[in-house]
């Protein structure tokens, strides 16, 4: 999904842009606040990517067969 969508989302079926190209886009703007938003988009991202993956080891290990 490639695409810039200029106006936020007002609900769950509005087209949408997704984070990682948010980012790219952004990383572009020579503007201050730009490198704010980039910085803070490029922490939730990791924060998501991390909590992820920690459910998902938990659930491995919770539904693990023992032999």
């Amino acid at each position: 999904m490639r695409a810039f969508v200029s106006s936020p989302p007002s609900g769950f079926t509005d087209n949408a842009t997704v984070l990682p190209m948010q980012i790219f886009l952004w990383s572009d703007e020579i503007d201050r606040g730009f490198v704010e938003r980039t910085s803070a988009a490029i922490i939730v991202l990791l924060v998501f990517l991390l909590l992820m993956n920690g459910l998902a080891i938990y659930l491995r290990n919770r539904f693990e067969k023992k032999w």
